[in-house]
């Protein structure tokens, strides 16, 4: 398992990291498009609001000083809430993808079981001989 960070449309931070599991198949990770594995830190300290640069594969702090306020009074800016719930159902897809395919693959190993094992029953039962 091993964390990532899922942006926006508008390359923003979405505030939560999610954990991604390894592909069954080939045991690498595969990070969905709108996500990185670099932490939105600079300096090992966190940020206020994060802005991925995919160019240069690195976060920038975009919160201006009157940002910062807002936040500290207790007034965050409005977020577009249509952007928050795309990011969402995003996010959801890319989680049933992996399931389905983590689901597939598991199924597949399953099928390879019962046939070595109904192979296994027909040759104890003296159906098969050690030749075939």
């Amino acid at each position: 398992m091993k964390l990532i960070y899922p942006y926006g449309e508008d390359k923003i931070y979405l505030g939560r990291p999610v954990e991604l599991h390894p592909d069954r198949e080939s045991g690498r990770y595969v990070i969905p498009a709108n996500a990185t594995d670099i932490p939105p830190e600079i300096n090992g300290e966190g940020m206020w609001r994060p802005l991925f640069d995919e160019e240069k594969q690195t976060w920038v702090e975009t919160a201006d000083e009157e940002y910062k306020e807002k936040i500290k009074q207790g007034s965050i800016p409005e977020t577009n809430p249509i952007e928050e719930q795309l990011a969402t159902l995003g996010q959801q897809l890319a989680d049933e993808k992996l399931a389905r395919k983590e689901a597939e693959t598991l199924n597949q190993s399953l099928g390879e079981q019962v046939a070595s094992l109904k192979l296994d029953v027909l040759y104890l039962k003296g159906g098969m001989t050690s030749e075939s």
